[in-house]
């Protein structure tokens, strides 16, 4: 007897659902971008029991043939491939033809369907990936799909399913990334027969920013745009103070299609250094619109995992447009009052863009205006998106214009506070300085730029460090001695266990030579990408903080402005290489509403 047999259509798909469906949210996903790539403008997602009763996806997209219907239901069936070219230039969401047949194998499922051409519908039953019923209906345009007793005959899948608010938790973070990541259109989600979200469908970031974080969050966000030949990015980012504690709120998308990047995620946090505390993740939704050459989606079932032809490319065009928007629209946050955070700034009209003329089609929905740089999120914006009358300005300075006296140097001291904090003002507002923090940050800057203008420069070791390793790991340090070198570290091989550290690089001065020079050899043992492995700025952060002022330490009014007018010539004076904010704000009109003034 042979051993080695052909699995049957339905073993064969449940094997699949596997992979495609782990949760009534994976469910959510395939039926949704089904719906996207048919063309529909509102999709409209209700489920109950957290998708585990019940599941369904209505659009009104063009439906599918009615003779076609019965085989959208078998396994590797797709409308949206023809060729292995077809994979190299991948516009539509799904492809696998994999998605209907697995999440059929494993729940019930009614279909009901009408192209616009035909006067009548169709509906088929399925129970177990099996067709059990068909009949001619009468019903709209478009698709609805309901999915009912998920996983009732794989008992053991359902140890994996979390509580019940907890899925219906998932689904919503799947429809609002696929809204982030297709703005113009519609989405509603209901569980249990409450609204957990809607999105307009105007095409514009801001609207869904809106209406998942909320309007005080949107209004403090920063737009970022940026073009490149082969690259589009538009997105939103939040400021630091309205940080997370996971990575869970940082989004992506490339042509339209939510993505997750580990390497998109870190491009991120690079471009936030300094200004985020450890730990901190910043609120993230990023569009971007490449030719599909460049990527490669074809990477994992779920088609969540992308590849990037040109990644570290990708990467560094991230970097730049994170920092020019935290440049050009950071600033301190003002002491516990929320509602200053309303202000009046240029509008932004709109995030997704026209890519420019290339040899590939680009989705239909990108159209609108690029923005020409980073702003704030205007009253009147968030208005236009909600449809509600502007808020009253109640802050009409604005952190913009308050953050140009500390730029400007026009804060002078007026006093010390607790011996760690300087209590300064320019004649409209009072300034908390953080002494400790204000001074990293000068010093962090002074020592990173004598870095960039020296070069990697070495410090040659009075007494060499000797460091004894397996013979494996001194061929592994002798294959990186030149990269190394380029950052520094100087080092050769002592006998076939040993290696000798002759130079170290200068910003390690004065630091545990011996540990930093432990970890950078232990990041080169594992291999580790150099470029963001290496973190060079992290010991220009220790040696910043351990030389600066500390708290407890008296400061006359001279030396307290000498330290405010060297804060006004940085890059960023606004946090400290920590992420910790250097300063915050007390205003005229706070101060007047404190003290019933303004009444």
């Amino acid at each position: 007897m042979g051993y080695i047999q052909v699995l049957d259509d339905l073993v064969s798909n449940q094997i699949a659902a596997g992979e495609v469906v782990e949760r009534p949210a994976s469910v959510v996903k395939e039926l949704i971008e089904n719906a996207m790539d048919a063309e529909a403008q509102r999709i409209i997602i209700r489920i109950t029991g957290g998708g585990m009763t019940s599941i369904e996806v209505v659009d009104d997209g063009f439906g599918i043939a009615a003779d076609e219907v019965e085989l959208a239901f078998i396994r590797h069936a797709t409308s949206k491939l023809r060729s292995i070219d077809d994979l190299r230039k991948i516009h539509s969401l799904g492809f696998r033809g994999e998605a209907l047949p697995s999440i059929s194998s494993v729940s019930n499922v009614v279909v009901r369907t009408r192209e616009k051409d035909q006067e009548s519908g169709v509906q088929l039953q399925f129970r177990g990936g099996l067709l059990t019923k068909r009949e001619e209906v009468g019903c709209p345009v478009g698709t609805r799909m309901m999915i009912t007793d998920l996983f009732y005959n794989t008992p053991a899948r359902l140890k994996f399913v979390r509580s019940l608010q907890t899925e219906a938790g998932h689904v919503v973070d799947v429809v609002s990334r696929a809204a982030a990541a297709r703005p113009d259109l519609a989405f509603v989600v209901e569980s249990d027969g409450k609204g957990n979200l809607e999105t307009p469908g105007d095409g514009m970031l801001t609207s869904v920013f809106a209406s998942v974080y909320g309007v005080p969050t949107t209004k403090s966000a920063l737009a970022i745009s940026l073009d490149h030949p082969d690259y589009v990015i538009r997105g939103l980012i939040s400021l630091p103070e309205y940080s997370k504690s996971t990575r869970n709120a940082m989004w992506f998308s490339i042509n339209g299609r939510p993505i997750r990047s580990l390497a998109l995620g870190n491009a991120i946090l690079v471009g936030y250094y300094t200004t985020l505390p450890k730990g901190r993740y910043p609120i993230v939704m990023i569009n971007m619109t490449m030719d599909p050459n460049l990527v490669d989606v074809n990477v994992h079932p779920s088609k969540l995992e992308v590849r990037f032809s040109e990644e570290k490319d990708v990467r560094d065009l991230l970097v730049r447009a994170v920092k020019e928007a935290l440049q050009a629209g950071f600033a301190p946050p003002f002491v516990n009052t929320p509602e200053s955070r309303v202000w009046e700034e240029t509008p932004v009209r709109e995030i997704v863009s026209s890519y420019p003329e290339t040899a590939f089609k680009a989705p239909s929905y990108v159209h609108a205006p690029a923005i020409s740089s980073a702003k704030q999120v205007s009253d009147a914006q968030l208005a236009m998106v909600l449809q509600e009358p502007a808020a009253t300005v109640v802050e009409p300075r604005g952190p913009q214009i308050t953050a140009q006296a500390i730029r400007k140097g026009q804060i002078r001291a007026i006093a010390q506070a607790l011996q760690m904090y300087i209590v300064a003002q320019d004649g409209e507002s009072v300034y908390l300085i953080d002494q400790h923090a204000a001074h990293e940050r000068v010093l962090y800057e002074k020592f990173r730029q004598s870095f960039q203008e020296r070069g990697k420069f070495s410090l040659p070791l009075l007494v060499a460090i000797t460091i004894d390793l397996r013979a494996h790991e001194v061929q592994i340090l002798g294959k990186y001695a030149d990269k190394a070198q380029a950052f520094g570290l100087v080092y050769e091989r002592f006998g076939d266990t040993s290696i000798v550290v002759r130079e170290i690089p200068h910003i390690w001065e004065g630091l545990d030579v011996h540990r930093l020079v432990n970890d950078f050899l232990t990041d080169l043992l594992e291999e580790r990408d150099l470029d963001s492995m290496l973190k060079m700025e992290d010991r220009l952060i220790m040696r910043a903080c351990k030389a600066a002022i500390k708290a407890n330490q008296t400061l006359s009014i001279m030396e307290m402005n000498a330290l405010l007018d060297a804060l006004s010539t940085l890059e960023n004076p606004f946090t400290c290489p920590h992420g910790r904010p250097t300063a915050v704000i007390l205003s005229r009109q706070q101060l007047e509403r404190e003290f019933k003034r303004s009444l």
